[in-house]
């Protein structure tokens, strides 16, 4: 918009509510958010929302990423989005692919088992019986399997530069076709954890991305299209930034 006093007026606020908030609400000892100020209480609610809101500081996420897993699905169908948010944004991808596929009573998998075709307004009939079974908000997995799961996300807007950061876990294969403005943007990936990864990507025109591969070891080769590829580190990553339009192919073989 081009209004920079703003823009740094709003970053220095931000910057300073996110210094207050971790210093009145983290327990310094279990590295954890308490539910508030004056109580060692803590909850799920109370940690996934810092993480998904990019509140927690790096040297936490482990920790707060063991709390948030030790209380399971511990929230509503509208709160399970920023639940998986955090989880995903904490690279926690085994935990999020297990909240995906879990057939416990508070998962995705009840609503179909409950009889409907369309996701509910709660995870079961017994958490509220006047539900209705036509509830936008219970169809998270439809935003976090393209957003997190695939990886695919806008850094500027209308898509002009994309981040590509798949998060598979143990998923084998995958592909996908995500509609945006500038045109479908393709991925899809075959994947032996810790072994091997190959992923395919189709970037649409006028658009560059920066594509995440799994880092496991200094050993490992990395390609594109065909040829040994320049990257990055950025914790388990190795990020090739700026891939321009069209079609290519990523590998990372791990010898062992």
């Amino acid at each position: 918009l081009n209004k920079p006093d703003e823009s740094a007026f709003y970053s220095d606020r931000a910057d300073a509510l996110k210094k207050v908030f971790n210093s009145k609400l983290i327990d310094k000892k279990r590295k954890i958010y308490t539910d508030g100020i004056g109580t060692d209480h803590t909850s799920l609610h109370a940690n996934m929302f810092p993480l998904a809101f990019g509140l927690a500081p790096e040297k936490n996420i482990d920790r707060i990423n063991e709390f948030i897993q030790s209380r399971g699905m511990a929230c509503s169908v509208y709160g399970s989005q920023f639940l998986m948010e955090a989880v995903y944004d904490g690279n926690n991808a085994d935990y999020g692919l297990k909240l995906l596929t879990s057939t416990e009573e508070r998962s995705w998998y009840n609503m179909i088992r409950a009889g409907s075709t369309i996701s509910m307004e709660a995870w079961d009939n017994k958490y509220k019986p006047n539900q209705d079974w036509n509830h936008a908000w219970g169809a998270v997995p439809a935003n976090i399997i393209p957003r997190k799961l695939m990886g695919i996300e806008p850094l500027e807007p209308g898509f002009r530069k994309i981040r590509i950061k798949p998060q598979p876990a143990t998923l084998a294969c995958a592909e996908i076709k995500c509609p945006t403005i500038r045109g479908e943007v393709m991925v899809s990936f075959k994947n032996d954890p810790g072994k091997s990864f190959l992923l395919t990507v189709t970037i649409p025109a006028n658009s560059t991305a920066d594509v995440y591969l799994p880092l496991w070891s200094k050993s490992q080769n990395i390609t594109m299209n065909g040829e040994k590829a320049a990257f990055t580190s950025a914790g388990t990553y190795a990020v090739i930034k700026n891939v321009g339009s069209g079609n290519h192919s990523f590998e990372v073989l791990n010898p062992r």
